[in-house]
């Protein structure tokens, strides 16, 4: 039996979907890329904004018109499985904590009108070590998954429930088995990694499984997703010492105004988060730091756009990730006075946006005749060269010979067009 599996939002999902093609295809189906070509289409939704709902609902339809049945799994068949169980070409909706049963679910799958919603329950299940299965050349793994936090507009926490922490020993032996397959970069992610190891006995942390898995994978590139600036510690910071943990950071601000900040219950003020950006700064200048903005707010003011606008101008950052607020049913933030117009917001982004495109490329240009240490990609087909990223997130084309996706090379930075750098291979 064909299987595709479509995959949309965070890296968490990217994880999970490749967990689900590993245990399928150890129960020996076949994974497809195309839902024309499969017998059954599982798709993996986001809910984090509204645009992810229909980006998702978009997806379900498609699929469905392919012929293919269709599996509905993520947070937003966790959060709303009644504005899918009755979509045309639905067959099961299954909620987070049941993804990994969907092997015996498909197994189970008979009659093509069938509409049930299976298995959408708690999301409080401890995490267990999964098999994994993808194209990439970088692996995801999932360290920790839940958040116990309540930042106002967010959802996500609904969906995904407590944090919780995959085993110290489980981290370690899925990563070793990650590098036997050829993964030479592995992502660590999670819905909030910095409270990582709050929750297991003994009690572990963010800090003390990177060095773990540091010095257990040497042969392997460790990159760190999202953390919070108060995770930001020095035994954190003098991990980034080590050859194989990238230099890079991803600190979401999303908002430069202090009033916005204390409205989203983010726990931190713009001093704070400055005075962590400019420790980091200090002691690795050539970092890559990256951070998330959402504009139009609640209560956003033109005044409170503006501190954000001049706040996120000030700092070093290497690129951004820009939001418009998403009203999301649930959540303390959409219930609030004062929501901001669409139009309002779209202006917002649209600022920010160019904002962020002037960033990456001042970024970018430092490294004119510089040396990267970078992991291959894939090729581009017509040009004979390849795309890499490199340990401080940069995409850029190699021009090299017998390369293949997963080697880790040195390159020299030859040009830059555009916000696209070009780079030569050399041994």
């Amino acid at each position: 039996m064909k299987i595709a599996i479509k995959t949309l939002g965070c890296k968490v999902n990217q994880s999970e979907s490749a967990s689900i093609a590993g245990e399928l295809i150890n129960n020996d189906y076949e994974i497809v890329q195309s839902a024309d070509n499969a017998d059954i289409c599982i798709i993996n939704t986001c809910t984090v904004t509204a645009k992810s709902d229909y980006q998702s609902r978009q997806l379900i339809r498609k699929s469905a018109r392919s012929g293919a049945k269709v599996i509905v799994t993520g947070c937003y068949a966790q959060l709303r499985p009644d504005d899918l169980v009755n979509m045309d070409g639905v067959s099961r909706v299954i909620g987070n904590s049941d993804k990994n049963e969907i092997a015996d679910i498909i197994s189970d799958l008979h009659g093509n009108g069938e509409r049930t919603t299976l298995n959408v329950k708690g999301t409080d299940l401890p995490l267990f070590k999964q098999t994994y299965h993808s194209t990439r050349s970088r692996a995801f793994l999932k360290i920790q998954d839940g958040c116990n936090k309540a930042c106002a507009y967010c959802s996500v926490r609904l969906a995904r429930g407590k944090s919780r922490s995959l085993s110290v020993e489980d981290v370690l032996s899925s990563a070793v088995e990650m590098e036997k397959s050829g993964y030479r970069e592995i992502v660590l992610t999670g819905v909030h990694i910095g409270s990582y190891g709050h929750d297991l006995d003994p009690v572990s942390s963010i800090s003390d499984i990177v060095d773990k898995l540091s010095l257990s994978s040497p042969g392997t590139r460790f990159r760190l997703s999202s953390l919070e600036p108060g995770e930001i510690n020095a035994g954190l910071l003098s991990l980034l010492k080590r050859d194989n943990i990238c230099s890079h950071l991803h600190i979401p601000l999303q908002s430069g105004s202090d009033k916005i900040l204390k409205s989203m219950n983010r726990g931190y003020s713009t001093t704070k988060y400055k005075q962590v950006i400019n420790r980091i700064i200090k002691e690795y200048p050539d970092i890559a730091i990256g951070t998330d903005v959402i504009v139009g707010f609640p209560g956003e003011s033109d005044k409170d756009f503006q501190d954000t606008y001049r706040f996120v101008e000030e700092l070093p950052f290497s690129y951004l990730h820009v939001f418009p607020y998403s009203r999301r049913s649930s959540t303390k933030a959409s219930h609030m006075p004062d929501q901001i117009n669409g139009a309002v917001k779209r202006s917002r982004v649209n600022s920010i946006i160019e904002l962020s495109q002037n960033k990456k490329l001042l970024y970018l240009n430092r490294y004119r005749d510089r040396i990267l240490n970078v992991i291959i990609e894939s090729s581009e087909i017509t040009s004979g060269n390849y795309i890499a990223i490199s340990d401080n997130y940069i995409k850029l084309t190699v021009k090299g010979n017998g390369l293949f996706p997963g080697d880790r090379v040195r390159v020299r930075v030859i040009s830059l067009t555009g916000s696209k750098l070009l780079a030569q291979a050399f041994n």
